[in-house]
Order: structure tokens, then C-alpha cells, then sequence
């Protein structure tokens, strides 16, 4: 298989300079492409409605009385809203960021949460347009450097036929 694209790449990726490089570009584009799905708001009422994203700061007194559920150090909370009312809020929940920059996934486990523990609340709403946007970006981006690196269209393998014999 010494012809396929991902052999090709991946004998370049022999040279470590390339291979960090590499590593540093695929971040920096998965960042982007996370970022463009997206759009930040915020909430246009004071309280969510149901299965509204939201993402929020949790706030001092919120880390302690949800440190239980949510353990201890809790920053960020991503959910999708199951109910709300002024006393409390109970999301399902998506993601938690804690102090010292690790990330947490959670499976949708629903949180209740007293209204005063959480801040700065703001919707997270899925866009369309900018993920197409993105997916063009992307795709083009990607076929230029392969025909950059050669591994699509012209190169040396594009010889004429030899003339038949007489």
C-alpha cells in the first residue's frame, strides 16, 4: 500500500518538527470547529425554558452546596434546561469545567441546582450556518493541501502512453 494518501502522510510524519506542527494544527482546528457550531447569548428571559443549552459560572456558594453531585471545584456547567423556577434549576446536565482546566462529560444525569448557585447564565444554541460554513472551510482547506503535497491530481504520474508498436 506504499501508493495510499494516508501511507504517504504517514511516511512524512516521520520527521518530529512535522509531527508537532501536525498535533498543533489539528488542535487549533478542532478548536475552531467545535467554536463554529455554536453561537453565545444571553438568555433573553430570566429564567430558561425547558430543553434550552445553557452554559453557566458556578458561583462560590454554588460549589459548596452542589459539590456533592458535582464534586469539589466546579467552575463551568453546560446542561440542557429540565426545569427551572426562581428558587431552583435542574439541568441535564452536558459538561462541567473545574478549576485547574480539566473537563468533565457527563451523560445527560440530571442536577438540581439553587438559583443562587449559578451566574452569568447564557444560551449555547446549535448553528447551522456557520457548521456549514465551517465543513467548506475545512474541505477546502484539505484539498489544497493534498494537491500541495501532491497526492491528488497532476504530479510525474500523469506520463502519455507509449506509441503502439509498428
Amino acid at each position: 500500500m506504499a501508493g495510499c494518501p494516508l501511507c504517504l502522510f504517514a511516511g512524512m510524519m516521520q520527521n518530529g518538527v512535522m509531527r508537532v506542527t501536525a498535533a498543533r494544527t489539528s488542535i487549533v482546528g478542532l478548536l475552531f470547529l467545535l467554536g463554529a457550531c455554536y453561537t453565545v447569548a444571553p438568555l433573553a428571559t430570566p429564567l430558561p425554558v425547558p430543553e434550552q443549552r445553557i452554559v453557566a459560572q458556578v458561583t462560590d456558594t454554588g460549589v459548596v452546596a452542589t459539590s456533592n453531585a458535582l464534586g469539589p471545584g466546579a467552575q463551568m456547567v453546560e446542561g440542557i434546561v429540565a426545569g427551572a423556577d426562581n428558587t431552583a434549576w435542574d439541568l441535564r446536565m452536558v459538561r462541567v469545567d473545574y478549576r485547574g482546566g480539566t473537563s468533565v462529560v457527563w451523560n445527560r444525569e440530571v442536577v438540581r441546582f439553587p438559583r443562587s448557585a449559578l451566574s452569568q447564565a447564557t444560551e449555547r444554541r446549535f448553528s447551522s450556518s456557520r457548521s456549514w460554513l465551517m465543513a467548506a472551510v475545512v474541505t477546502s482547506t484539505a484539498l489544497l493541501a493534498a494537491r500541495f503535497l501532491g497526492v491528488i491530481g497532476g504530479g510525474e504520474g500523469d506520463k502519455p502512453p507509449p506509441p503502439p508498436p509498428n
